[in-house]
């Protein structure tokens, strides 16, 4: 009985394996050095988009002509756009839920009054993180918004 050549095309088992466990160490090492920068690009969109809440209160405030309230549940990471009405306008989740994954979320004081002309009986200070990332969003009792990075 005779057998044909061997044929030795192709790769072995333990070939695939090297290059697999290759390709895991270096997805790892990448993982590690891109997530502080992936977690700060999060803080940042989620402060602009905070940012843009703002403004569209005030929009919404002089559009209705009646006060538009922000409210923040520092402990939900949750924040709310709510009328004169009682109406809830809009509702952003910025903790483990939501589309940031946000570790804090805070305000002082944690509700704001927008009036119809675009200002606030008081200024408040919105501060986002993840980490040591961390962003501040202001606003004036003109009705400024100011967007800062915190050490």
């Amino acid at each position: 009985m005779c057998m044909g050549p061997r044929r030795t095309d192709g790769y072995t088992i333990i070939e695939l394996l090297l290059v697999m466990i290759i390709i895991g160490v270096l997805a790892g090492i990448t993982y590690v050095r891109m997530a502080p920068t992936l977690e700060g690009a999060r803080v940042r969109g989620a402060a602009s988009l905070l940012a843009g809440d703002l403004q569209y209160a005030q929009v919404l405030a002089a559009r209705r002509r009646l006060p538009v309230v922000v409210s923040v549940n520092s402990a939900a990471q949750v924040y709310q756009l709510v009328d004169r009405l009682g109406t809830v306008v809009r509702t952003r989740e910025f903790g483990a839920t939501g589309d940031f994954g946000l570790t804090e979320l805070s305000a002082t004081p944690t509700s704001l009054e927008i009036f119809p002309n675009g200002a606030a009986a008081v200024s408040a200070t919105f501060t986002l993180g993840i980490g040591t990332n961390r962003q501040r969003v202001t606003f004036s009792r003109a009705g400024q918004i100011r967007v800062t990075k915190l050490p």
